[in-house]
């Protein structure tokens, strides 16, 4: 009988070696516990860093059907003598590195029931339970597998250990042991079962489905349930898949914002890949977006709309979302105004973080144009007092666009009596009017209807398309001298009215003013001083409207917009290539059994593309938002 002391290793008390000290016995204990140190740590790093399995080239304890009567082989996985480092099977259960060396029937186990009086007393000896008979199982499903534990092995059991040239006992040994089990269910034994053992490690192998009144065990029966093929790959291969330091994407930065398999599978699909189709902030009550999406300028994505989610009058909510967490999703949204109705917000950032949100207050017909100014976290306050911009009596005011231009910012807005749009300048720097007199009237084509986009150039110019009559009526405002050039009217030769204009400035100069008209979206370039002829691009499959556009780090040309029937839309995406000025295929980018419509697309500072629409797949309309993904 070996004489041990007790163990002293306790891996919570975080010792990592033993040192031996001048004038001080050694005895077994210090040893033993520096063994158990250098044991526990190679078992802790084979657990959490390599995980449960069997390695890559080796098919060890892999389960067998073979038609016999409740069994079944477990496979070694290799030809020839075994070789403990080159021809063995393995598997890592728990940090334990387990080896089988040859094929073994489940049934001829020695601890197997069926091998009676020697499978007792191994059993009592080894202090574990029998391994059961698989007829004893009837669930219809039984799981197979693997128990490993560790035993201590003195001379008295092994002669080998004592020493042939001293004639006495050398140190004991541990053992590492195992044998395959079988269970009814599909799940290895958990804590509190009867056939748990704290002391023992366990690992699925598989599955068998048995058949009433058939026990044999066929091949197809048996599902794997090994994890398999264990590898620590180099270093490059994060490098050549994805582009980024191994270093950065441990550290979780430079990750794909989806799956490569999600990827592959929507190009395959005709798709652009993308995240999943989310709520900016889901709700009972219908919301209504119009294009007031920004980058806050703190790494975040703001998103402004009207809704009745407090009750009673339309008001504009707003919520962000921080890039450093788009997993969080957007914050819950507040409301930043209230009293009674207030709709249509637009917003720009202003130089030094604050934002500037303008909206229509009232009823069509009657309703006003105000503005607030405050930092994102302050707007809701109640300092933050409402700023008129037009609120001329008995004249209906609204649909406010803003633009920022240096120190100024422009409001643009729909006078519902004159049916014409108007601008006024803003100074954000002293908070204070250019036109003190009221809004300016920006052309004398009338506009019906109030659906009106611009955008600024590189000059600081702004240009601005809008609905009249049947086509599209197109311009550039300086806003500092207020002069109005290159105006021109275009679109209403098409077979249906124009509707829904986008302007888009390109970093090179290049402005282009997009709209649809039933089943084709239009384009129109200015460069070099003119306007170029009408681009027509032909939708398939139905309708197409409210287009968008947005221009990528590359200088490519993303062009959005819905298509099919109203009621029933889906939105696409096109790309033009800025060098061959060809335009790329159709790609679906979002589809639902609702209706997906007013798409909105913006360049996050990632350079990150991120589509914001509405869509009222839950029942109602809701604000939905998804990025692109269109490099890895």
């Amino acid at each position: 009988m070996a004489v041990i002391s007790d163990d002293t290793f306790d891996p919570l008390r975080r010792y990592v070696r033993v040192r031996l000290q001048q004038g001080v016995p050694i005895v077994d204990a210090d040893v033993n516990e520096r063994e158990d140190i250098q044991k526990f740590e190679l078992r802790a790093f084979l657990k959490w860093f390599v995980g449960d399995g069997v390695p890559e080239g080796n098919g060890g304890f892999r389960i067998v059907g073979t038609g016999s009567p409740n069994d079944f082989e477990i496979r070694a996985g290799f030809d020839g003598a075994p070789d403990a480092l080159h021809r063995i099977g393995r598997c890592l259960v728990q940090g334990m590195d387990v080896m089988i060396e040859q094929d073994v029937h489940f049934a001829a186990q020695p601890l197997h029931e069926s091998q009676g009086e020697s499978a007792v007393q191994l059993a009592a000896h080894l202090r574990v339970p029998m391994i059961g008979r698989l007829e004893s199982i009837t669930d219809p499903v039984i799981l197979v597998y693997l128990d490993v534990w560790e035993r201590l092995v003195t001379p008295a059991e092994d002669p080998r250990l004592v020493s042939v040239g001293l004639g006495t006992e050398s140190c004991a040994r541990y053992k590492r042991e195992w044998v395959v089990r079988a269970r009814a269910g599909t799940r290895v034994p958990k804590a509190d079962e009867d056939d748990f053992d704290p002391a023992h490690a366990y690992t699925p192998l598989a599955t068998i489905k048995r058949r009433e009144g058939d026990p044999l065990v066929q091949p197809s029966d048996v599902t794997d349930g090994r994890e398999r093929r264990l590898l620590v790959p180099p270093a490059t291969l994060v490098e050549d898949v994805l582009g980024t330091d191994p270093a950065e994407y441990r550290r979780g930065r430079g990750r794909p914002p989806i799956s490569l398999r999600d990827a592959v599978n929507a190009l395959l699909r005709g798709e652009l890949p993308a995240t999943p189709d989310a709520p900016v902030a889901a709700s009972v009550t219908p919301q209504v977006p119009t294009r007031a999406f920004l980058n806050d300028g703190s790494n975040g994505l703001l998103a402004f709309w009207s809704g009745q989610q407090t009750g009673g009058q339309d008001q504009i909510f707003a919520t962000r979302m921080d890039l450093a967490d788009v997993r969080g999703g957007f914050a819950a949204p507040r409301p930043i105004t209230t009293g009674g109705s207030r709709t249509k917000p637009h917003a720009v950032l202003l130089p030094g973080g604050d934002l500037l949100v303008a909206y229509q207050s009232g009823l069509v017909g009657s309703a006003d144009v105000y503005m607030k100014r405050a930092p994102f976290g302050a707007l809701a306050g109640e300092d933050v007092h409402e700023i008129s911009v037009a609120a001329t009596a008995g004249v209906g005011e609204g649909a406010p666009f803003l633009a920022l231009t240096g120190a100024l910012v422009t409001v643009l807005l729909h006078q519902s009596t004159t049916k014409r749009w108007q601008y006024r300048r803003w100074q954000h720097t002293s908070s204070t009017w250019v036109d003190t007199a009221g809004p300016i009237e920006l052309s004398v084509a009338p506009a019906s209807t109030p659906d009106l986009h611009a955008a600024v150039d590189p000059t600081g110019r702004l240009w601005v398309a809008f609905l009249t009559g049947p086509g599209i009526r197109a311009l550039r405002l300086d806003p500092a001298t207020g002069v109005v050039d290159h105006e021109e009217t275009f679109g209403s030769g098409s077979v249906m009215a124009a509707q829904a204009p986008f302007v888009l400035c390109n970093r090179s100069g290049d402005v282009w003013v997009s709209w649809s008209s039933a089943t084709q979206l239009h384009a129109r370039r200015f460069r070099n001083g003119a306007w170029e002829q009408d681009e027509t691009i032909p939708m398939p499959a139905g309708g197409a409207f409210g287009p968008c556009a947005v221009e990528d780090a590359d200088g490519a040309t993303w062009l959005f917009c819905g298509r099919g029937n109203v009621g029933s839309a889906d939105l696409v995406v096109m790309r033009r290539d800025p060098v061959s000025e060809v335009w790329g295929p159709l790609r679906q980018l979002v589809t639902s059994p609702g209706d997906d419509s007013a798409p909105f697309a913006l360049v996050a500072p990632d350079n990150a593309l991120w589509i914001f629409w509405a869509s009222d797949r839950a029942g109602v309309t809701n604000v939905y938002y998804k990025r692109l993904v269109t490099a890895v």
